[in-house]
């Protein structure tokens, strides 16, 4: 879509019917530049944009209801309103590129009142020839298809909410809500809710399916959530392997330096060293033992007797479970029908039935047990296996390891002492100290790897422990619907849109941090500060790496550099999505210093697309940057608001103080 006319008839502060924009631009001059103070009727042009488009749309309402009346009536100029006219029109015309063709639009929304009440008008013209009313429908129905209003609404950017967006940590949640329409990804998530609402309802014939279902939907949440733990463990072990590399490197420099200013290798030190940071690297683990051992099972082991007497009631309550089953199973009439038939080739007497059946009951029934849990099978699982741990503890084990944390901390504290006599006595203690805290460090990290390769190894058993229930749980409801095939395509295209959905997620992020990346170096004074970006794939967190491959906290960003930021990550959106829309930036230059507006005109706005509305105010824009600017500006205006005759003016050609000559294409 480009737009290419604008006209205002007695809408906002715009009087009259000469209030008209030309909007048209070329590949090299793609800005229109609108300037206004406060109150001038900037904001009236972007209102005006998203009514005449979509109507009542265009404020969540479904059809023309009172409360978009009640909207329209106070967007309507007050001097039209109040002398008695009657003629209120927004006029929008614009070309569109549909099915390899360029279709002219002209689409006309007025209103006019009828005993006192707004009616709504709404004409619309292609290629010159107007539509009827069945046209008009099927138009409003594919533009809300092809440019629905969410849409529309990512390309009007507001300055002040760009920065917002990183300041208040909003990457996140702008990423998600942004990417599913700009990818098209929210028709597959519209699909997964219509298959998943119609897998409920069918699977609410039978009452297990529906539990059955419950207990899935839990299970895929919770191996969601470790999923995403996963993720960001196996994050933190790759930045700690590269963080380690970088430090053996600087250690290899230190202790070059050391040896070519005479110093020694001093193996005896190192040795100590390495001892140290083995016995503290122990201590930290024996401590997590104890830690984890108290945070975990140490209540359980106190009140094992108690853990005890419920498992044995779990194990109760399962044979009464099966009890249930049997004697809701068996049905008299049935066992009846069996014993007639045996009674036909026997000469004995009748059987009373009532003492036969409740005799079979009888000898299935289960000790005397009052049911107080009825837990799930997983619930049982997790009781039974956390009863078996108890039973193989062994709580000396733990004192044991207070003790031999005792001894280590006092063979340290000798190590140390005889490393501190060593270095007093050292020329080059500086150096040695920095050796010496590198080593430490890697020595953490190498720690922290080991805990959190541990962490993914145990969660990589929960997440397959749980996708196994959950696969077990999908055969049962297959089982349940045997004989309809319905269930099971509902399944295949359930899974098969989820797995698209997240490679495209993928993908398409990966495809963003790349254009961001390349964006922000050309805008950044700071070239080649930000070395690569990555955004999560389930958290849709944004990540910043310098050269070193160390993240850079987005915080230690300018108030500006974070606007920029911001600005790449939308313009690297758009580009990945192929969407060819128009871009109306607002006060985009409000935050920023010389230098930043001058990146943003030379080397973000000509790449933003065939047409950028820019609205701006008389702080925004000095000399310097007209100079800039004009010369990819197709045409200008200046709103100016007349206090005598209420209403805005339009100046075409001048911005503010400055002119140029007119290009109007």
């Amino acid at each position: 879509m480009q737009i290419n006319k604008l006209v205002l008839r007695n809408i906002g502060a715009y009087y009259g019917n000469l209030n008209k924009f030309d909007f048209r631009t070329t590949s090299t001059n793609n800005v229109i530049l609108l300037g206004g103070k406060n109150g001038a009727g900037k904001t009236t042009i972007l209102e005006s944009l998203r009514i005449v488009l979509f109507g009542s749309m265009a404020y969540g309402f479904i059809t023309d209801n009172e409360p978009y009346f009640r909207k329209i009536r106070s967007l309507l100029n007050r001097r039209a309103l109040q002398i008695g006219e009657n003629d209120f029109q927004i006029l929008l015309d614009y070309i569109s590129t549909e099915d390899l063709e360029v279709n002219h639009y002209s689409l006309i929304r007025s209103w006019r009142f009828k005993n006192q009440k707004i009616k709504e008008y709404f004409s619309i013209q292609k290629n010159g020839k107007h539509l009827n009313a069945q046209e008009i429908s099927d138009f409003q129905n594919r533009l809300r298809e092809e440019m629905p209003p969410r849409l529309f609404e990512l390309c009007l950017f507001d300055g002040e909410e760009i920065s917002k967006i990183v300041s208040e940590e909003k990457i996140p949640e702008y990423l998600s809500e942004s990417g599913k329409i700009l990818f098209n990804l929210d028709l597959f998530m519209n699909l997964e809710k219509d298959l998943q609402t119609y897998r409920v309802q069918y699977a609410q014939k039978n009452l297990e399916a529906t539990k059955e279902i419950d207990e899935q939907n839990k299970l895929g949440t919770e191996i969601s959530e470790l999923e995403q733990k996963l993720g960001k463990t196996e994050e933190l072990i790759s930045s700690s392997e590269g963080e380690i590399i970088n430090l053996i490197d600087l250690v290899k420099k230190d202790k070059k330096e050391f040896e070519i200013h005479g110093g020694l290798v001093q193996e005896r030190r190192q040795e100590l060293v390495t001892k140290i940071n083995y016995i503290e690297n122990t201590r930290k683990a024996n401590t997590d033992k104890i830690r984890t051992f108290a945070n975990t099972l140490l209540p359980f082991y106190i009140a094992r007797t108690q853990l005890k007497e419920v498992a044995r009631q779990l194990s109760l309550e399962k044979e009464h479970e099966s009890y249930e089953f049997v004697a809701s199973t068996l049905e008299k009439n049935k066992l009846n029908e069996l014993l007639t038939n045996l009674q036909k080739n026997t000469t004995s007497a009748m059987i009373d039935m009532d003492q036969l059946y409740e005799g079979i009951l009888n000898l299935i029934r289960p000790e005397n047990i009052q049911l107080l849990h009825r837990a799930s099978f997983e619930q049982q699982s997790e009781i039974h296996s956390l009863y078996r741990q108890i039973q193989t503890l062994d709580p000396s084990s733990f004192i044991q390891l207070f003790d031999a944390n005792t001894k280590l901390l006092e063979e340290a504290q000798n190590f140390r002492k005889a490393v501190e006599r060593n270095d007093q006595a050292s020329e080059f203690k500086d150096l040695l100290e920095s050796i010496e805290n590198k080593t430490k460090r890697i020595e953490q990290l190498k720690l922290t790897i080991e805990l959190a390769s541990s962490e993914v190894d145990t969660l990589k058993e929960n997440i397959r422990i749980k996708t196994t229930a959950s696969n077990k749980i999908t055969e049962k409801i297959r089982d349940f619907h045997k004989a309809e095939n319905s269930f099971v395509m509902t399944e295949k295209l359930l899974n098969v849109s989820q797995r698209f959905r997240e490679r495209q997620w993928r993908k398409k992020l990966d495809d963003v941090a790349k254009e961001a990346t390349k964006m922000i170096n050309i805008l950044f004074r700071k070239k080649s500060y930000i070395e690569r970006m990555h955004i999560d794939h389930s958290s849709f967190e944004l990540h910043l790496y310098n050269k070193e491959k160390q993240e850079i906290n987005k915080e230690r960003l300018s108030a500006g550099e974070k606007e920029m930021l911001m600005l790449s990550v939308i313009w690297a959106m758009f580009q990945v999505s192929g969407w060819k829309l128009p871009f109306v930036f607002d006060t985009l230059f409000g935050r920023l210093d010389q230098d930043h507006k001058r990146a943003l005109i030379q080397h973000f706005v000509p790449k933003c697309g065939n047409q950028v509305l820019m609205f701006t105010t008389d702080s925004e824009i000095a000399s310097e940057q007209f100079e800039l600017i004009k010369d990819i500006t197709s045409n200008c205006y200046t709103l100016e608001f007349n206090e005598t005759l209420e209403a805005a003016e339009i100046v075409q050609g001048r911005y503010f103080n400055f002119t140029r000559e007119n290009t109007l294409l």
